[in-house]
This record gives structure tokens, sequence and C-alpha cells, in this order.
């Protein structure tokens, strides 16, 4: 895929944004100054207020770019023609790819934190996005209307399917630091996803 070139205004924007969330991750949300955050980006405290009006702006700017991060990944189509344990297998692979990606830890690392102490900033932030339904969620959806997983509740199974993956991917590396499984450790935590959702709900 061709990236597309920024321009000057698009690279600040993004400049501040990497800078917020390591201020905020270093410092937490309430000790960051947005003098901080202007520092670190490099550029004049004015130029931060030209992209966002405050504090409260900056963050839910990192929240819709990490969710955005999650829905502008190629995704895998639901077919009907194609085995569904190749496609649950296909699924979990992306979604590892997307929990490996360099920039989405540290996003969860400054949400994850400060939804602890702000709820507020959280769900101010989630009704941007409340109308996208992730690749995931549509995925297994799509699988539910053409009957080929047995249950009710999709939302379900998507939330199982991923805590089994994030149980290897995504946690360990948030709280302990740990390093992300090797290959032949995340090919077993496929199998143990996938077989998941087949023995249960097939």
């Amino acid at each position: 895929m061709i990236e597309k070139k920024l321009s000057r205004s698009e690279f600040k924007r993004k400049a501040i944004i990497e800078a917020a969330m390591a201020e905020f991750e270093a410092k937490g949300f309430k000790a960051t100054s947005m003098d901080d955050i202007a520092k670190r980006a490099e550029v004049s405290k004015r130029t931060v207020y030209n992209h966002f009006a405050n504090k409260d702006a900056l963050f839910s700017a990192i929240m819709v770019e990490m969710m955005s991060l999650l829905c502008t990944f190629e995704h895998v189509p639901f077919s009907e023609e194609t085995s569904l344990e190749l496609q649950l297998s296909l699924v979990a692979e992306q979604e590892i790819s997307h929990l490996r990606s360099e920039a989405f830890l540290p996003m969860a690392r400054v949400i994850i934190a400060e939804a602890i102490h702000s709820p507020d900033l959280i769900q101010e932030a989630m009704l941007e996005f409340s109308d996208k339904e992730s690749p995931l969620t549509s995925w297994f959806y799509a699988a539910y209307d053409a009957g080929v997983l047995k249950t009710e509740h999709p939302e379900i199974v998507v939330t199982q399917f991923m805590a089994v993956i994030k149980a290897f991917c995504f946690w360990p590396q948030l709280i302990q630091g740990a390093k992300f499984p090797a290959d032949d450790e995340i090919a077993r935590i496929k199998e143990t996803a996938v077989q998941m959702v087949l023995k249960q709900y097939t």
C-alpha cells in the first residue's frame, strides 16, 4: 500500500498527537501541559492550539487515531465459499498483526491509564466513533447472518475470540512489558482462538 504524502499541516498534526501520547504516557493527562506537548513536538504552542482547542480534544484525537488504525487495515471479508476454519485463522492473524503494530500499544497505554482517572474523556471520544463498526465485528455478524455461527449474540463471540488472543498478545505486553510471542507461539494462539469458536458455535 502506497502511503499518502502528508502536507505540512498534516505532518505537524501528526507530530502533536505523537508528542501528546508520549507526554500523557510519561506524566499522565492532568500533569501534562500544552507547553510540554508543544516542546516535545517541536512546534509553537500557538500551532498546537491551531490544531487542537485543548487537551481533551487531543485525547479524543488519540482515541480516534487508535480506532481508525484498527479499521484501516485490509480486512478479511466473509465468504460462504471459503471454509470457516480458514477464514477464522486469517481473521485471527489479522487481529494479531494489529496488536503487533508499532502504533497500537503506546496508544492503548495512554487510553487505558486515563480511562481509570477520567472516564468522561473516554465517553466523549467514543461518541466521535460510535457510528463506525469494526471490520472484526462486521465479519462475525456476516458469519452469523449466513447461518454458520450458532449464536444469538455474535458480539459475545467477538469478545471471546479476542479475549483468547489478547491474553497472550496484548495484556502481558501492556502490563508486564513482555515481548511479543514468537511465530510458533502465535500459531498456537491462533489455533486456540479458532478452535474455541468452531467447537462452541458451529
